[in-house]
């Protein structure tokens, strides 16, 4: 199942300006004139250069046995700093990720359909403005305005998805059972993230060019880009090793291995690819041998939702941010950012899932703090110990009547869970002040969202920070996933506030609440942020994380646990009692010192 790009706020943008515009292309020229390609890659051995790739491999090597599995380029100024891999690529044979691991892009691959559509303009053979029913017959009266770029950027009222990805379903079936979905808004009025859009232009480009998508997308984007190792089935994969995913202890295999691709994923997700071809074809973007200037001119204009052609198009405060994430809950995330202003290129990609979320998401600002010169708490370094060494440890520890501590042994070191809203407090270190707002986030998230499913969001806005901008795309947001989500849920009787503990939302100290809107059949999820007592934040979320925390042994009976999320340290301690048993846990100390009691086990 594809994991939905994560938009925290759905807003309904207007074209820029055109004098933005304007000042916004003459960047894109004097980029593409300024950087050079990148020096050859090394095959031999991976790449760490200077302080800043000294930095974002200290922090990645240190997160692996916290979570981390995957590889990082960085390329700065036409150079490569960093390019290494992380973790495990196969576990069952102990084979590593690498700089030349292949991976799968996810959603990055709806920027290679794009590009595709525009080299098929470049051509003479289509224009972005052509009408669905110029290559397909029977297109339903409703889908009959639909245009190219209205599927190029989201705004074709398409539906998301007809089925699962590696579902055996051929091209015309797809087809079929996209056009007998009604449309979920009409033609170019709002912004509707949709997989099967862009398998419809996939198919459009089989269409015009005579060849299969594949074929047609090596033979005039990847090959002349010098991208050897990108695509479904015909590069050589024999010859390099394809990353395995991960969900937890579950192997879920390579995509290789599955009935691979059919038409649910062609066009909009699932190429593979290794972290120098995507830098290759970053180095071809900022070029014109393969696409024109005037057509990515059309690929990096920001429609609605501040998105282009297969790419988020954002101007932030470090200039202009062409980037584009995907991934799915078998274990597999990537992401690429292009920092054109600032000759920045980061190219992430992780083979394993962060409990209900892609591991992108959890560590991507943290790098993306690192490159532009910032700090990050890095993990300690630790022991490992044998599972008969561990399980002395092993056993639940009482807080109070209703809150526990659940240590378990996990490989070399120990998993530590909290239940209940007062353990995650004493575990994530809150603090009485933080942890009294804690309990106050639990309850506003359930008091401005049981009137919120009436339709009533007053309660809201007088907790909703900057409503004037926020209100509509929040509210929009909540509505749009109850009524998409109702087949599967039901009629929402129900609103569950499971926890809430320490985050950081746009670079700054935050609360996050994980809330449940239980339903007859069903629940989804949403995840509230919180700061002075003010929404800032609303996000949707794939289910309650999973709140433990690996823990190592540092020293004696000393342990520290690293959060990813977060990326801070937490430390407790176990006491012995004479006889050698573990009578109790402890957190923190002098006067804030918290002491858990182990219970007798049943």
């Amino acid at each position: 199942m594809k994991v939905q790009r994560h938009i925290l706020f759905f807003t309904k943008s207007k074209l820029l300006p055109v004098l933005s515009m304007i000042f916004l292309f003459s960047i894109f020229s004097a980029s593409f004139l300024a950087f050079d390609k990148p020096g050859p890659f090394d095959q031999e051995k991976e790449i760490v250069s200077g302080s800043t790739a000294e930095k974002l491999d200290l922090y990645l090597s240190r997160a692996v046995p916290f979570g981390f599995s995957g590889a990082l380029l960085v390329e700065a100024g036409g150079e490569v700093i960093l390019n290494k891999g992380y973790g495990m690529a196969v576990r069952s044979k102990n084979i590593p990720n690498t700089a030349h691991t292949v991976f799968s892009v996810g959603s990055l691959t709806k920027q290679f359909t794009a590009a595709g559509i525009m080299k098929l303009e470049m051509m003479g053979k289509l224009n972005t403005e052509d009408r669905l029913d110029s290559y397909f017959e029977d297109v339903p009266k409703d889908k009959k305005a639909l245009t190219l770029h209205h599927l190029l950027t989201h705004t074709s009222g398409v539906v998301d998805a007809v089925g699962p990805d590696y579902q055996e379903l051929e091209r015309e079936d797809l087809v079929k059972k996209v056009f007998a979905e009604p449309l979920q808004h009409p033609p170019g009025e709002e912004f509707a993230y949709s997989n099967s859009g862009y398998s419809l232009l996939a198919a459009i480009i089989e269409k015009v060019s005579g060849q299969k998508y594949e074929e047609f997308m090596r033979e005039q984007l990847w090959l002349p880009a010098g991208m050897e190792y990108t695509g479904y089935r015909l590069p050589d994969w024999e010859k390099m090793t394809v990353a395995h995913w991960y969900v937890g202890e579950k192997d879920n295999g390579i995509p290789l291995d599955k009935p691979y691709p059919y038409w649910n994923l062609v066009g909009n997700g699932g190429v593979l690819s290794t972290t120098e071809d995507m830098l290759r074809w970053h180095c071809a973007l900022l070029e014109d041998k393969i696409l024109s200037p005037a057509v990515k001119k059309k690929m990096f204009t920001p429609f609605l939702n501040e998105y282009g052609y297969g790419w988020d198009v954002i101007e932030d405060e470090r200039g202009l941010l062409i980037q584009h994430d995907g991934g799915s809950m078998l274990g597999n995330s990537a992401e690429m950012r292009r920092y054109i202003d600032k000759g920045i290129t980061t190219i992430l990609f992780c083979n394993q899932s962060y409990g209900p979320r892609t591991l992108m998401e959890v560590v991507r600002d943290k790098i993306e703090n690192l490159v532009f010169g910032g700090e990050v708490s890095v993990a300690p370094e630790i022991r490992s110990l044998d599972k008969e060494d561990l399980e002395k440890y092993s056993g639940l520890y009482a807080l109070s009547d209703f809150n526990r501590i659940k240590v378990e042994t996990m490989g070399n070191g120990l998993k530590i869970s909290p239940i209940g809203q007062e353990a995650i407090n004493a575990l994530f270190e809150a603090g009485e002040e933080k942890g009294r707002l804690y309990h106050l986030y639990n309850n506003l998230t359930v008091n401005v969202l049981v009137p919120a499913l009436s339709g009533d969001y007053e309660d809201f806005s007088q907790v909703l920070y900057d409503k004037e901008h926020r209100l509509e795309p929040v509210s929009d947001l909540i509505e749009m996933r109850l009524e998409r989500y109702k087949p599967r849920t039901g009629e929402i009787n129900k609103v569950i506030s499971h926890a809430t503990l320490p985050a950081y939302f746009r670079g700054q100290e935050a609360a996050q609440t994980f809330v449940e809107l239980s339903g007859e059949k069903g629940s989804i999820f949403f995840t509230l942020y919180w700061r002075d007592k003010m929404n800032v934040g609303v996000a949707p979320s794939m289910g309650v994380p999973d709140l433990s925390i690996p823990f190592y042994c540092l020293n004696g009976l000393k342990f520290a646990g690293y959060h990813l999320d977060m990326a801070r340290v937490f430390r407790f301690s176990f006491d012995m009692a004479e006889d050698g048993t573990i009578p109790s846990l402890s957190i923190g100390s002098g006067e804030d010192r918290i002491t858990a009691v182990k219970m007798a086990a049943e």
